[in-house]
């Protein structure tokens, strides 16, 4: 597939031969002498790379702001000046790539050839979002759109398990970073006194253990992704910090003095509803608004139609090929049984149910006769709320409901936070609220356990 080409270089007879040079590839070229020119005359044209010489130019710094502004991604390369200037050039821009004017010709069609060959291979590798229903098609189209242009932040929202972790992946894997890192964090798994220094590193005397330098997984995530899933259970303290990233792109090492430039795409995926989490006081509203540029809610199982089936049949062949068996399908009342289920775990839930399938299956059996699935639980917990004399006031109702959820989850905080349909983050500011220890609350034995 042939690229659409922007070259930015002041020497004409250069020009002239680089351009010549990637027209015989195949690639078509826009070529100017300087970025005035350029940004004049390229009207709705979206290039694909732009190769710049800047020295000198005082409308270049217009004209790249303009390739970044794209709906389609645009790989900014500078032609590295001559005369021991590169450094400069790379702290000033930033570069994801640097080409030398000595062999500008061969470079510029050998970085056309593997922008091309890498184009391809995405094509091919980048992770599937299965299912043939029409909200899938919309999810699908939209997140090659997100990706193709390069958004410098998304937020990808759903229940658990309908695959955000894949959504994030595709982004990566189909946009203009995919040849740099995908770096994942989770942000429910790292406790919060270590979540500042494990995404921004720290330098030696940063703290009582520092010894020596640790690069943060956003720096680790320099011209790529990094995925934040659960970005709803940050603390509010360490979410400002990230919105001060966001906002300025620069941060410093815990201990640090110098400042780091961040090149990176953010995607930040939750299962929880932010917005009702910035009512709430669970997450900073800010924030909110700067990861909400562009939004991906993906469907719930449920709401997918066949695909129910058609990923049930996937998953149940794929274990039953690694247990040596061969598992083709359902009966009709199997396959019925399955489609009026809500699979509340989603995805990962009708993967994890016909594992189990596969595993019990007779070695003989060809087809799932009865999926023995059992009704979701109602009502399993209740809080009693004794209304007979009168009003109560809403703490003391909140305060009851904070505390049996601590009980009922033995003191986990994330737990409880989940049997209230909670953020952790909207959980805590609840508890603090009400001046609760989440385990002085507790009964002792509960204490104990927890």
């Amino acid at each position: 597939m042939a690229l659409d080409i922007l070259l930015v270089e002041p020497e004409s007879e250069l020009r002239d031969r680089v351009l010549r040079a990637l027209r015989r590839a195949g690639h078509s070229v826009w070529a100017f002498a300087g970025a005035a020119a350029a940004s004049d005359s390229l009207g709705d044209a979206e290039p694909e790379l732009a190769l710049l010489t800047s020295a000198g130019d005082p409308a270049m710094d217009d004209l790249v702001d303009g390739l970044r502004d794209l709906e389609r991604a645009c790989q900014v390369v500078w032609i590295a000046p001559e005369g021991g200037e590169t450094e400069a050039l790379t702290r000033r821009h930033h570069p994801r790539g640097l080409v030398t004017r000595a062999e500008l010709e061969d470079q510029a069609v050998g970085l056309a050839g593997r922008i091309e060959k890498r184009a391809a291979q995405v094509l091919r590798t980048a992770p599937p979002m299965m299912g043939k229903s029409a909200a899938m098609d919309k999810i699908r189209t939209l997140l090659d759109r997100i990706a193709q242009g390069g958004a410098p932040t998304v937020l990808i929202t759903g229940e658990s398990g309908t695959g955000k972790e894949v959504a994030a992946r595709r982004i990566h894997a189909l946009g203009p970073r995919s040849g740099g890192p995908l770096v994942e964090v989770d942000c429910a798994a790292i406790p919060a006194e270590l979540m500042e220094g494990t995404l921004l590193g720290h330098e030696p005397g940063a703290f009582t253990d520092a010894r020596e330098t640790r690069i943060g997984l956003l720096e680790l995530a320099q011209g790529g992704t990094v995925f934040l899933d659960e970005i709803g259970e940050l603390e509010l303290g360490l979410q400002a910090k990230l919105l001060r990233v966001l906002d300025t792109r620069r941060f410093r090492r815990l201990g640090g003095q110098d400042e780091i430039q961040l090149d990176v795409q953010l995607v930040a995926a939750t299962n929880r509803d932010l917005q009702r989490e910035v009512r709430d006081g669970g997450f900073r509203a800010d924030l909110f608004y700067r990861l909400d540029v562009v939004r991906v809610q993906l469907p719930a199982l449920r709401e997918r139609g066949d695909d129910v089936l058609l990923l049930a049949r996937r998953f149940l062949e794929e274990a039953a090929r690694r247990l040596g068996k061969d598992l083709r399908g359902f009966s009709p009342d199997a396959a019925e049984a399955l489609t009026r289920h809500p699979w509340p775990g989603n995805i990962r839930e009708l993967r994890n149910h016909m594992e189990r399938l596969a595993l019990m299956a007779e070695p003989e059996a060809r087809r799932v006769e009865n999926v023995d699935l059992e009704a979701p639980e109602t009502g399993a917990h209740r809080v009693s709320i004794d209304l007979s004399r009168g009003p109560l006031p809403w703490e003391e109702i909140e305060h009851a409901a904070l505390t049996e959820a601590l009980r009922v989850a033995g003191g986990n905080v994330s737990e409880a936070a989940r049997l209230l349909g909670l953020g952790r983050g909207a959980f805590r500011y609840r508890l603090s609220r009400h001046g609760m220890d989440t385990l002085a609350e507790l009964p002792q034995d509960s204490k104990e356990a927890a």
